[in-house]
């Protein structure tokens, strides 16, 4: 008996998930199981919805498995999300093979890289899908707002347990308020602690995120906060015998807010110039399932920082505050991008400040802050799913395949760049900022802070598959620069 059958009496979902018949499938059913023990409550499939389109033919490469036989039949999802491990017993998983396409309507959409047995278990190791892998023919559209208070009802209703069937009755005769809550995410990543939080309050997402350090005598904090508005979402795919004809993505009316501050000392000798580039959890994500396809639109950041020290007792630190609004979106049609949409931003240095004894200090970070993504799978279902069956087996699978010549260096190739990001299509607000100090021991002590605003959108061909390139276009630029003093010999 599975472990989502035990708990069965304390936790169980109502079901309410439809597959249109707007979306012919080429696909392969699992095996039929008993009666539903814990279910998922998805938000509506968007063909609910007027005007929303899905019409798909799948590859011979897709193995379609149920939402209750993958409930029933799973045993550990790794931390990651990338290795599932089920039960030895399920014929499904256990015809997966290298190549395939593992498909759990509203739920994944993974492609295979291993399938072996390990300790008793079938586990299978996974990578993100190309859409082009899963898709033959595809005419998939919508256009749907995204409303982050809105949004996360749908989530809380859909992963949290539903109460006891005593008190059911009651939420058939009166709609459950769940309560606005924040999205807190904490941990370390090759030595950065960080906290990412995300808030849905009426009209908007209240970000904020703290990164910090210390290492050889250097301590840098990087603090953000912000918001990102309400905003309307359109995307449009179309596939014909295996080629990608047409993909449109476009956030239309996408403003917000962002305060970026940064401090950065070393109080021993030596030269530190070292980059770094630090992974930060997604901070919210939007479920936009369209024929049982598990699309996703996630909010996420990522930093880039690069600290320029020469020596010790030295000190930088700089504030910057950035606003943007428009329509930021591209459509891209036989291999060429054209941008969708007019995107702006107003930034400015709200101080800047850099100390040093002799010899020139200097400190560069970069931020991705929103970065909305539009990906094929569903991370906050997997999250739920953890509840019932923890990381740590799949995770100790993961570290025995590692061991094995066959798999070791394989594994860890594919995970190799963290922040390689893994959407179909995004668009971005990059805040790249600086200072630099010249020093005591120069004729002309000068300062100079930067701040450059990029707004980008894009695709990843690796994600779109076959040979499509990847795609990134600038759909705005500003640049701003403040120089003390204010002299030609400053300037350079």
């Amino acid at each position: 008996m599975s472990r989502f059958l035990k708990l069965a009496p304390v936790f169980v979902l109502a079901l309410s998930l439809s597959f249109p018949s707007a979306c012919s499938r080429k696909e392969s059913a699992g095996p039929a199981r008993g009666t539903p023990s814990v279910q998922l409550k998805l938000p509506p499939d968007l063909t609910t919805k007027p005007g929303n389109t899905c019409e798909v033919t799948f590859t011979d490469r897709v193995v379609k498995m149920e939402q209750r036989a993958f409930l029933d039949s799973i045993r550990s999802i790794s931390s990651d999300n990338r290795t599932f491990v089920f039960d030895p017993h399920d014929a499904t998983a256990s015809r997966l093979k290298q190549g395939d396409i593992l498909f759990v309507p509203s739920v994944a959409m993974r492609k295979v890289d291993v399938a072996t047995q390990q300790g008793g278990y079938t586990v299978i190791v996974t990578e993100d899908a190309a859409l082009l892998d899963a898709f033959k023919d595809a005419n998939i559209s919508w256009s749907t707002p995204v409303n982050f208070v809105e949004a996360q009802q749908q989530t809380q209703a859909a992963l949290n347990p539903a109460p006891p069937p005593a008190f059911r009755l009651l939420d058939l005769v009166e709609t459950k308020a769940y309560a606005q809550t924040k999205l807190s995410f904490s941990g370390e990543d090759d030595g950065w602690k960080y906290t990412v939080d995300a808030t849905p309050v009426s009209g908007q997402l209240n970000l904020q995120m703290t990164v910090s350090r210390e290492w050889e005598g250097i301590e840098v904090k990087i603090d953000g906060s912000g918001y990102v508005q309400n905003f309307e979402n359109v995307t449009k795919l179309v596939v014909k015998d295996n080629q990608l004809q047409e993909l449109d993505f476009k956030n239309s009316d996408l403003k917000g807010l962002i305060n970026f501050n940064w401090e950065a000392s070393k109080k021993s000798g030596g030269v530190e110039a070292a980059e770094f580039k630090v992974k930060l959890p997604s901070s919210f994500s939007t479920l936009l399932p369209i024929g049982g396809i598990p699309f996703a639109l996630e909010v996420s950041e990522a930093l880039l920082i690069h600290p320029a020290f020469t020596g010790n007792s030295e000190i930088a630190r700089g504030r910057f505050r950035v606003q943007y609004d428009g329509t930021e979106g591209f459509s891209l049609k036989g291999g060429n991008a054209e941008q969708d949409g007019q995107a702006g931003a107003e930034g400015s240095i709200v101080e800047h400040f850099s100390a040093t004894p002799l010899a020139p200090v200097g400190f560069v970070c970069a931020v991705s802050m929103p970065r909305v993504e539009l990906k094929l799978g569903t991370a906050s279902v997997f999250q739920f799913v953890k509840q019932y069956v923890p990381s740590a087996l799949a995770d100790g699978l993961v570290n025995a395949l590692k061991k094995v010549p066959v798999f070791g260096k394989w594994i860890d190739q594919k995970i190799a760049n963290k922040i390689e990001t893994n959407a179909a299509a995004y668009a971005q607000v990059i805040i790249s900022t600086s200072t630099i100090a010249a020093g005591t021991a120069t004729l002309v002590p000068c300062q100079r802070a930067q701040l450059i605003i990029t707004i980008m959108v894009g695709a990843n061909g690796k994600v779109i598959g076959k040979d499509v390139a990847n795609v990134d276009k600038v759909v705005f630029r500003q640049e701003k620069k403040v120089v003390v003093p204010p002299t030609k010999a400053c300037e350079g």
